[in-house]
């Protein structure tokens, strides 16, 4: 095993700027969890394990010799020392073990729906302006879990690979096709495909009520403002999530306190909807 060097531990902390890891095409894994999932996945490149000195100077600690199991190549495994460790996390509390890993190629968006089409049914999600990084995170999760096909961010959306979204995937990094779209994209939507949007539109459908097309794209919109109006008028199918009282979207401003729902909690939410359907 190698040192790192003050020169790798200060490039790659600055992986945490997103036009860093843009241009390098790379981004940080921390913690041991996620670092052992993204190993175990397979699904995109490792090029170094950073592990901290007092990680392996623990007489208890099995991390290398699992990450030896795991066929990391003693040459890849770098050790830090925790004043390293803690400029390359972002957390107060430091992680011992990252990884430096590739970001995973962008969906190919036309060839993905034409790809798409050609199955009996189809699930994406176009994320209009998430913003936050937690959400992010959560959203993807769920994507994954639900069977979600691929997911669409627009400009406005939070850097997939920003630290805090790969933290809340806990390293299912490259489970799931992400691509980027323009906001006018929706505009012309591939025929294959039904844009479905949640919305507290008076017309929306209740979840529950809502007859699913085979090839579905469902939008969800930004934290504070919901779908941009570009995606609104867009939109063929609206959709609330009625409240405990009342299945009319009016009704929803009646429970007392809440306004809305997350919109990472929503979209769980719709994903559950709509693995439902018959």
């Amino acid at each position: 095993m190698h040192r790192l060097s003050e020169s790798q531990c200060t490039s790659w902390a600055k992986l945490h700027q997103r036009k860093v890891r843009k241009n390098l095409g790379q981004c940080l894994v921390e913690g041991h969890r996620s670092v052992t999932q993204v190993l175990q996945n397979g699904q995109i490149s490792v090029h170094h394990i950073i592990v901290s000195m007092d990680e392996v100077e623990d007489p208890s600690s099995q991390l290398v010799p699992s990450l030896r199991e795991m066929g990391v190549p003693t040459e890849s495994i770098l050790l830090a020392t925790p004043t390293q460790c803690k400029k390359l996390s972002d957390t107060p509390s430091p992680q011992t073990v990252f990884a430096l890993v590739d970001i995973p190629e962008e969906w190919d968006v036309a060839r993905g729906f034409e790809s798409l089409a050609a199955q009996s049914q189809s699930l994406v999600l176009l994320l209009d302006d998430i913003q936050d990084p937690g959400n992010m995170g959560t959203i993807l999760r769920s994507a994954i879990w639900f069977g979600v096909d691929a997911v669409l961010c627009t400009p406005g959306c939070a850097d997939p690979w920003n630290s805090k979204v790969v933290r809340s995937l806990a390293g299912a990094l490259g489970v799931i096709s992400i691509g980027q779209i323009p906001y006018e994209w929706v505009e012309s939507i591939p025929e294959s495909h039904v844009l479905c949007g949640l919305d507290m539109a008076k017309e929306a459908i209740p979840l529950h009520s809502v007859d699913w097309p085979s090839h579905t794209i469902l939008a969800i919109g930004n934290e504070g403002n919901g779908l941009c109006d570009t995606t609104r008028r867009a939109l063929e199918t609206q959709i609330h999530i009625p409240p405990a009282r009342g299945s009319k979207p009016e009704e929803s401003s009646h429970t007392p306190g809440v306004e809305s729902l997350n919109a990472a909690i929503a979209t769980s939410i719709a994903l559950y909807g709509y693995r439902q359907k018959p």
